[in-house]
């Protein structure tokens, strides 16, 4: 009997992931793979610092490393997010953006000064909410 309990449960999952990875990018698509991309990721760091000095001023992300993660699950499942960690003299920065732009496609037609480009979803400092 527990096997017929299993397959059901081992469908829905192979739905679930085959429906996650039907939305992420084609291979070589996402907006990182493609040069443009260094001018964009430093306009999500100046977004995160934007964000941080006028909420926690301690919390920088200058220097942060940035990379774009695939949500499978929560809020914004199915959607790309930009991730920004700083680790510096206050401590750790930490930051999660959501594009304002498809993220399947080369950013170079973007304007990087553009201040609209990404919304801060989370940010935290040494583990607290800001």
């Amino acid at each position: 009997m527990r096997p017929m309990v299993i397959l059901p449960i081992l469908i829905l999952l192979g739905s679930f992931a085959s429906g996650a990875s039907a939305q992420q990018c084609p291979k070589g698509q996402r907006a990182d793979d493609f040069p443009a991309w260094e001018y964009i990721a430093n306009n999500a760091k100046r977004t995160a610092d934007t964000y941080a000095m006028d909420r926690n001023p301690n919390a920088t992300f200058i220097l942060a490393e940035v990379g774009p993660v695939f949500q499978v699950a929560g809020e914004h499942a199915g959607e790309y997010l930009v991730r920004l960690v700083m680790n510096g003299a206050t401590g750790t920065s930490f930051a999660m953006l959501k594009p304002n732009f498809s993220f399947c496609a080369d950013p170079a037609e973007l304007n990087d000064s553009r201040s609209d480009l990404f919304t801060v979803v989370l940010a935290k400092h040494n583990g607290r909410h800001f």
